[in-house]
């Protein structure tokens, strides 16, 4: 691998880490585990609170890349429109991980309110297999967020206004880049055999993930309006936002 390319790892690395809420929800989780918080509950807001700083953190992160810099305002709209549903399914996984969140039964209350036990469970499952390295879960989830369509449904009333419609093979070049990055870096962590078996596994659970995240939105009515209320706001967000600047991506 080159030093372009430790120096692209690298920044993926410390941009998602910046926006990261890992550290607030492990503080939260905490405080409410101790002996004089113990009888508390969490909501249905609290978990919606939860998942939105899920997708806050996602979506500044992919707004911190340089291929998401030189798309039109709508484009960058379209493209969260398109992705941010698979980004979230996958990166919640994650960072529900990394929180702790399916380390005990009491922390799993924090998502049970929005998601139910069943399906927390089998995210807990999926979890399980998804022991991977951290840096290619992020490197995967910017190839993902350049995607041609990650939303899976075909409720979308604003497809009238979606800037890529007639056309996605701009984000191929984009999506190569990551895809490639994720199989070098394997390539020098594995041998090859072993970077095979690692991939088609990366790529198994996150179809799992995709596939039950769309099996919630169809049967949990609240976690689909949660869902079509994130999507919504993204166009609203700051980060579709011409004068924004994250100053994070390219830093060493």
């Amino acid at each position: 691998m080159s030093i372009t390319e430790w120096n692209i790892i690298s920044n993926v690395v410390h941009a998602f880490d910046t926006f990261s809420p890992v550290r607030e929800i492990r503080r939260t989780i905490e405080t409410r585990n101790t002996a004089a918080a113990s009888s508390l509950q969490f909501d249905i807001n609290q978990s919606i609170q939860l998942i939105t700083s899920f997708s806050n953190c996602l979506q500044l992160f992919i707004s911190s890349t340089p291929d998401f810099k030189v798309l039109t305002t709508s484009e960058q709209w379209s493209l969260m429109q398109r992705n941010m549903f698979g980004i979230l399914a996958i990166g919640a996984l994650y960072l529900m991980r990394e929180s702790g969140i399916f380390d005990k039964p009491e922390n799993e209350l924090v998502v049970v309110p929005l998601y139910g036990s069943e399906v927390v469970q089998q995210a807990k499952q999926i979890s399980e297999h998804l022991a991977f390295d951290p840096i290619v879960i992020k490197l995967m989830l910017v190839a993902l967020a350049f995607s041609s369509n990650c939303f899976t449904n075909h409720n979308r009333e604003s497809m009238d206004r979606d800037s890529l419609l007639l056309g996605t093979f701009r984000l191929f070049g984009s999506q190569n880049v990551y895809v490639e990055l994720i199989w070098k870096y394997l390539i020098y962590r594995y041998n090859y055999n072993e970077s095979v078996q690692r991939f088609c596994k990366l790529v198994t659970r996150l179809l799992d993930t995709i596939k039950l995240s769309v099996e919630t939105y169809e049967t949990n009515r609240t976690f689909q309006t949660c869902i079509d209320n994130i999507i919504e706001q993204s166009e609203k967000s700051p980060v579709i936002n011409k004068q924004t600047i994250i100053p994070l991506w390219g830093k060493h």
